[in-house]
């Protein structure tokens, strides 16, 4: 097979490409994409929407989509790019210039090995029963409703891991009657047919159908304790869990940053305990302390491990006004 990189002529190389079974070379710094034509217009519109998912994966942040305006066109960064199966585009975009465009924009990498998710999800439709993938050998297929439930859940949950770099196991075979009793009792709120002593991240869900796919009961278990219920469509679900994880790696990463934070209005005792119980609660702070006042801001200094994007975002999930300054490592 031959490898080809990029040529000036962008229709070239996707006619060189459509003719050949190249395969890209596994990296990190590689992201796919909807191909919406084969024209060039297509591609550049396709190219650019990588780079932005590369952005978001490789960041671990769901907003990090909007970097891309800081980088040159994608069309002039990529290094070599394929169409896949199913209408879309593989591309690899320059690593080091990626890297050095988030380091300048206060970006931290969400580097290494990312913990897999762990997922059972229980469907009542009259008869409860443990959702499997289509693809899976034990895929239910008994009954339209099930077959089209199963297909557009696998392909959600296909598309947003891909999108945010995460796995996820789904619940294990099990013979068709232990699949039907664990599911009976999942679906009232027993719980003991999960295994006990395992401490992977584990996420339960319960939805009935037909009903709204965007209403699923979820539930988080992390070392053994049930820590959170919400409620959302299966995307959210992931993106939610996974923006944790990508947060508490961000707040354990990296040096040590020391910034001054600036909070106003801060008028009484009340609204200082409240910020005093916002900061701590925030993984991306690591350590604060008050500096001085001055009419109704505080000056504060705070010092994280996370890089200054996602600390700001940190920061702005408290509801205040605030201005931040970085002061040094």
């Amino acid at each position: 097979m031959r490898r080809y990189t990029r040529v000036t002529t962008l229709a070239l190389a996707l006619t060189l490409l459509l003719a050949s079974a190249a395969t890209l070379a596994e990296t990190s710094f590689s992201s796919t994409a909807p191909l919406p034509d084969s024209g060039q217009a297509g591609v550049d519109s396709a190219l650019q929407d990588a780079l932005a998912r590369l952005l978001v994966r490789v960041t671990g942040r769901r907003g990090a989509a909007e970097l891309a305006e800081r980088f040159p066109p994608a069309t002039s960064i990529v290094r070599q790019f394929r169409v896949i199966n199913g209408g879309r585009l593989e591309a690899e975009f320059d690593e080091p210039l990626v890297r050095r465009v988030l380091e300048e924009a206060g970006e931290g990498i969400w580097e290494g090995d990312r913990t897999r998710l762990f997922l059972w999800l229980v469907v009542n439709d009259g008869e409860r029963w443990l959702f499997r993938p289509v693809g899976f050998a034990d895929t239910p297929q008994a009954m339209n409703v099930r077959n089209v439930f199963s297909g557009a859940l696998s392909q959600t949950f296909e598309e947003v891991t891909a999108l945010r770099g995460i796995e996820i196991d789904f619940a294990p075979v099990l013979d068709r009657q232990a699949a039907g009793q664990c599911a009976d009792k999942l679906w009232i709120g027993d719980f003991a047919c999960l295994p006990e002593d395992d401490d992977r991240l584990m996420v339960l869900g319960r939805v009935a159908v037909p009903g709204a796919l965007e209403d699923i009961e979820w539930r988080l278990r992390e070392d053994g304790f049930w820590r959170t219920t919400w409620e959302s469509d299966a995307a959210e679900a992931v993106h939610r869990v996974t923006d944790m994880l990508a947060g508490r790696f961000m707040a354990n990463q990296g040096p040590v940053r020391s910034y001054l934070l600036q909070v106003a209005p801060v008028p009484n005792l009340r609204a200082y305990a409240s910020l005093k119980e916002g900061l701590n609660s925030l993984q991306a702070v690591r350590e604060w302390q008050v500096q001085g006042a001055e009419g109704d801001a505080l000056r504060l200094r705070i010092t994280s491990r996370t890089a200054e994007s996602p600390l700001r975002e940190a920061l702005g999930s408290l509801g205040v006004s605030f201005e931040l300054t970085r002061t040094g490592s």
